[in-house]
């Protein structure tokens, strides 16, 4: 009796045994690590639609991990394979076994940020693109006038300007640049009131006219408070069947954004110069922020006709032009002044 207790004892503290040894063997193949002093930071790309085997192929040849098929079993044992994420990944320090599972299947990848500030046309949003390497600049302005993208994307115009929303940003590579305009265009949807195009119509104007008019006053004045103004003055000059002149719009029309207008650019032809047609632009010249396009649809109740800048950011607004032409000789010798 004894004897049979004995060995089914003895049976039980082999067993016991031997789940402690497997287990510290799990744990040492989990959380074994490559020496720090040996490791300067790694960066790794998983790409879209990888495999499972092919994770653990781009582990073990990077040398991310010194036991990759601690990994395998691990991924396999929880069934967690689909929760990978594709992207980048960085390791500034060697991981373990467990570190690399739980980063992979949390999608702890690099993100690129990405800030479009008001009044950021589609040349400077190519140029924030391609500075984090997210697209070239060609790439994503040939997209931007796609007519199937556009279709797509239910953008009125001949291009997406004045619909990627102002807003900060944030990205995993790979990212196409239809996806990226999708992103933007879709946070422009989610941003702008739901009944904007229903207050566009009842003034007589469509979605696409109310944001190329934002778009002008967000290049006109950065002042929350003058937009409104800058508003009215806009609308009442297409009312009279003035030209609107201004100039960010010829700026946009000769593709130079310098800020500097010249004689020659005024005269010289095209449908952005507001200088030489009447009415609206063909389209928007920048994207707006919601307030200039709440401005758009709400302009203040004055009867001014021009505005010029004072030199410091504000503007004088002027109802004649002989008190407009007494304001532009106040700017000019404010600049002279400033030079001086």
């Amino acid at each position: 009796m004894n004897t049979a207790t004995d060995r089914l004892r003895g049976i039980g503290r082999g067993v016991a045994l031997g789940v402690l040894v497997v287990a510290l063997l799990a744990a040492f193949f989990l959380f074994d690590t490559y020496p720090t002093g040996s490791w300067e930071g790694k960066l790794i790309f998983v790409p879209k639609g990888s495999q499972f085997s092919g994770v653990v192929e781009i582990l073990r040849k990077e040398r991310i991990l010194p036991h990759p098929m601690a990994f395998r079993s691990l991924v396999l044992l929880t069934n967690s394979g689909r929760r990978i994420r594709y992207g980048e990944y960085v390791f500034p320090a060697p991981p373990s076994a467990f570190d690399a599972w739980r980063r992979l299947t949390r999608g702890d990848v690099v993100k690129y940020e990405v800030t479009v500030p008001p009044g950021a046309n589609l040349y400077d949003v190519a140029k924030l693109l391609e500075a984090e390497k997210l697209a070239t600049a060609d790439l994503f302005l040939a997209a931007a006038v796609s007519p199937n993208v556009l279709r797509r994307l239910g953008i009125p115009g001949e291009s997406a300007e004045g619909y990627l929303f102002p807003d900060r940003y944030s990205f995993v590579k790979p990212v196409t640049p239809e996806e990226i305009l999708e992103f933007m265009v879709r946070q422009f949807r989610r941003k702008v009131p739901p009944d904007v195009e229903m207050r566009a119509w009842e003034m007589g104007l469509t979605l696409h006219q109310v944001v190329t008019i934002a778009s002008i006053i967000e290049k006109e004045t950065a002042l929350d408070a003058e937009k409104p103004i800058v508003s009215a003055v806009i609308r009442r000059r297409l009312a009279l069947d003035m030209p609107l002149q201004m100039d960010p719009t010829v700026i946009y029309g000769v593709r130079r954004f310098d800020g500097t207008v010249t004689r020659k650019d005024l005269r010289t032809a095209g449908p952005y110069n507001t200088y030489r047609n009447r009415g609206l632009p063909p389209g928007p010249i920048a994207n707006p922020g919601l307030a200039s396009i709440n401005a758009a649809l709400n302009p203040s109740n004055t009867d001014y006709l021009f505005f010029v800048s004072k030199n410091d950011g504000s503007h004088t607004f002027s109802r004649t032009l002989q008190e407009h032409n007494r304001a532009v000789e106040q700017f000019r010798r404010a600049v002279r002044e400033d030079e001086g």
